[in-house]
Order: structure tokens, then C-alpha cells, then sequence
């Protein structure tokens, strides 16, 4: 087999294409470059910012373009505040010492989300995109991104936002980080030194319109539009909440004709809940957390077997196709007659609190017909997504490095990326 590999004829096809391109190269370069200076020239004839600047002269901005480097004749000069500025820099959505043009700073940032790595995104940007940038490259450009991005705010409404019409589910969770602690980098004899890997809680959320939960085959569902949150390690559960009001007004909060908040049982969501969402949604307990709480106590009152499993789906059964009153009665009649075992009463009393703390949260029948997802699976698999990009072998962050990328990520899977090369108006 080697050695018809080594004999068989390639097709002369193979390479054609990019050969093709790199010839006709500096020819588009240089077509481009002149319709980007025509671009300026126009803007800068019409715009009042550059009729009010004093002492005009040219600047040549470089900008590496996927053709080339391309040379920009813009206007400079004096402001009222005594500063030199050149206005179409702003105009054109670009930073005053930026290297690359927006279209190929866009597709790095792509293919860093996309991808694996920084050197796979350079290695697939060189494959496939025909773009020749190192991985150090597409690493300084996600970090300059990010700061742009603390100044570029999103668009005022969402693309998928709800309406008067729709229904707005919400989901929300969290995931955890490898992140490089105080004694990251010491020597190999000091490898087990403390706080040499910090592990930080990534809270993430997950928004869209129920129409857009469609059946794509048998009973599997697919979101087709969707609106993603997510903030980086130290974020308090106070702020993500405030960032996850913000994003949910943008998505139709206060138009959309119902909204239901779906959570397991974690404490700080359900703080959250009532400090930002009570008012407005209605909450639902995930059903599989319910059911793992279920299972606990059944393997305490029967031990893990067959008699444990089926105690809990005749429940299971109740809870999803008619309501919660056979669990609470079922509850009743244990604490009317509890078991002897005093580590099983107290997980009874453990796991009757939990149940009665969520009451109001377990009217599954009732959504199930409305079509209203009952568990928050969607939000479990934005978090494996994220994850498979965050939290890969080998991968140990520091907090900027990982928070500047998980903000190219989230602005990229909401489809609001070109939001960080707004133009300034005329």
C-alpha cells in the first residue's frame, strides 16, 4: 500500500486553485486598496467632522488585508479639544494602531471560537481560509477584541427577541474552569504545591422563542434560534444576575406573552429568580435534578434495586403526566410513620424539605401540553459546548486570557460579532 502511495499519479488539479489565487493576488489587492481609498474619500468630503478639524494633513494607515497590505490616504487634524484625531479611522470601525482590516480580524476570531486553539486557528486559517496568520497573532487579536468589546455594546434588541406573541424560555446554569493559580509555572519538585490550579464556576444561560424549539427527528428537538450568556471566573452571582436581566429584556422579556425560568436546584439561581425574574416568569425545577433527589430517597427507604426503581417511577410517572399530589401525599405518610433508620429519617427530612421548598415549581403536566420544556437540557448543552472549546487537555487559563475569549464566543454564537466595527456617524 506504501508503495502505491508513493507511485499513484496526484491529480493536477490539487493546488490549482490556490496557485490561481496567489497569482491574481496583487491584482485584487490593488483593485481593493482603491476601492477602500474611494470609500474614504467619500465619507471625508461629506462628513462635518473633518470640516471642523484645524491643521489637516494625510495620514497612511497599513491595514493586512486577505489580499494584502493595503495603504489608506485618511485626513488628520486638530479638534476642539486640542487632540489630534483622524475621523475616518472611527468611521471605518477601526482602532488607531490596528494591523489587520475588520474582514480578517472577524475570520480569526471565528475560527479561535471554532476551534480548538489558537494554533489550530491559525493552521486552519492557512488550510482552508487561505489567510497566513501565526497563532500569536490570532491570540493579540482576540486580547485587543475583548477591549473593544467593553466599549462596543451589543445591538439594542436581539435578532430572535420575543414578541407579543411568543413564549420566552430561559435557562441558566453553571460549569466549571481550569484556571492558573499563585504558584502556576513553579518547578516540577513543586507540583503539588496549593493553589496551583484554581477551579472557578463559569455561570452560563441559555434564551429563545418556544416556536423556535422544533422536532428535527423522532422526539430529538434542536433550538434553530437562540440567544447565549456567559460570564468569566469571579463574576458574582449578583452581576451575572443584573447581565442576564439586561440580555433577557433584549430578548423580549417585558413583551413576550409568557416567560418560565428553568433551574435545578442550585441556591444561587433560585436567588437570582426571585431577585430579578419572580415577577415577570414563571419558575420550573428541572425534572431530571427532581428526579435524581427522588431516586436518593428511594434508595434510602428500599436500597438501590429494583424495588427503589420502581417506587420512583411510579412517582416520576405522576409528577410528568399529572401533578405532584401523589409525591406530597406519599411524603405525608412517611413522616406520619417514618422509618426507623435515623440516617434515613434524616435524609427524608432532607429530601421533604427540598420537595416542599419547590412546591410551586413541579407543574410539569401542565407545561409539557403547553410545549414548554421541562428540564433545562438546552442549558446543559451550551455548557458542554462551551466547554469543548474552555475546557479541553491541557488547557490551564488565566483570567484574562479566558475571559477575553469567552466574550468573542458568546458574541459570535449570538451572531452579533460585527458589533465591534460599528461606524461612527458622519
Amino acid at each position: 500500500m506504501k508503495k502505491d502511495a508513493q507511485t499513484a499519479q496526484i491529480s493536477p488539479l490539487v493546488g490549482t486553485e490556490r496557485t490561481f489565487f496567489e497569482e491574481q493576488k496583487e491584482e485584487l489587492r490593488a483593485g481593493y486598496e482603491l476601492r477602500a481609498q474611494g470609500v474614504v474619500d467619500q465619507w471625508e468630503a461629506s462628513s462635518r467632522q473633518v470640516a471642523q478639524i484645524r491643521k489637516k494633513r494625510f495620514r497612511e494607515v497599513r491595514l493586512i488585508t486577505f489580499f494584502g497590505t493595503v495603504v489608506l490616504k485618511c485626513r488628520e487634524g486638530i479638534d476642539s479639544r486640542g487632540c489630534w484625531k483622524c475621523p475616518a479611522l472611527a468611521y471605518l470601525g477601526i482602532r488607531p494602531h490596528q494591523r489587520y482590516s475588520p474582514d480578517v480580524e472577524r475570520r480569526m476570531a471565528v475560527l479561535a471560537a471554532e476551534t480548538g486553539s489558537y494554533e489550530k486557528a491559525s493552521s486552519v486559517a492557512d488550510a482552508t481560509a487561505w489567510l497566513s496568520v501565526s497563532d500569536g497573532a490570532v491570540h493579540s487579536t482576540i486580547q485587543r477584541l475583548d477591549t473593544k468589546a467593553g466599549e462596543a455594546h451589543p445591538y439594542e434588541a436581539c435578532a430572535g427577541a420575543a414578541g407579543p406573541q411568543d413564549t420566552l424560555i430561559i435557562m441558566a446554569d453553571g460549569w466549571n474552569a481550569r484556571h492558573r493559580g499563585i504558584n502556576w509555572g513553579r518547578s516540577k519538585k513543586n507540583r503539588k504545591l496549593p493553589e496551583r490550579i484554581h477551579w472557578h464556576e463559569i455561570r452560563s444561560a441559555v434564551m429563545f422563542r418556544l416556536s423556535a424549539l422544533l422536532t428535527v427527528s423522532g422526539r430529538r428537538k434542536a433550538i434553530m434560534d437562540k440567544h447565549i450568556v456567559a460570564v468569566p471566573a469571579d463574576t458574582s452571582a449578583l452581576d451575572f444576575g443584573a447581565c442576564l436581566h439586561k440580555e433577557a429584556v433584549r430578548m423580549g422579556l417585558s413583551k413576550a406573552k409568557a416567560v418560565f425560568f428553568v433551574m435545578d436546584g442550585g441556591v444561587w439561581l433560585w436567588r437570582i429568580y426571585a431577585d430579578r425574574f419572580e415577577k415577570c416568569s414563571k419558575a420550573m425545577l428541572d425534572f431530571y435534578h427532581l428526579s435524581q433527589h427522588l431516586h436518593a430517597l428511594g434508595a434510602a427507604l428500599h436500597g438501590a434495586g429494583e424495588k427503589a426503581t420502581a417506587w420512583c417511577g411510579k412517582l416520576l410517572h405522576e409528577l410528568k403526566h399529572k401533578s405532584p399530589k401523589s409525591l406530597f401525599k406519599t411524603l405525608d405518610q412517611l413522616l406520619e410513620d417514618p422509618p426507623s433508620d435515623p440516617a434515613t429519617q434524616e435524609t427524608l427530612r432532607t429530601q421533604n424539605a427540598y420537595f416542599r421548598s419547590h412546591a410551586d415549581h413541579m407543574d410539569y403536566a401542565a407545561h409539557a401540553a403547553q410545549g414548554v420544556p421541562i428540564g433545562s437540557g438546552s442549558v446543559e448543552s451550551l455548557c458542554s459546548q462551551l466547554q469543548n472549546r474552555l475546557k479541553r487537555t491541557g488547557q490551564f487559563w488565566t483570567k484574562k486570557g479566558f475571559a477575553a475569549l469567552l466574550r468573542i464566543i458568546v458574541r459570535h454564537c449570538n451572531g452579533e460579532l460585527d458589533s465591534l466595527w460599528l461606524a461612527s456617524p458622519a
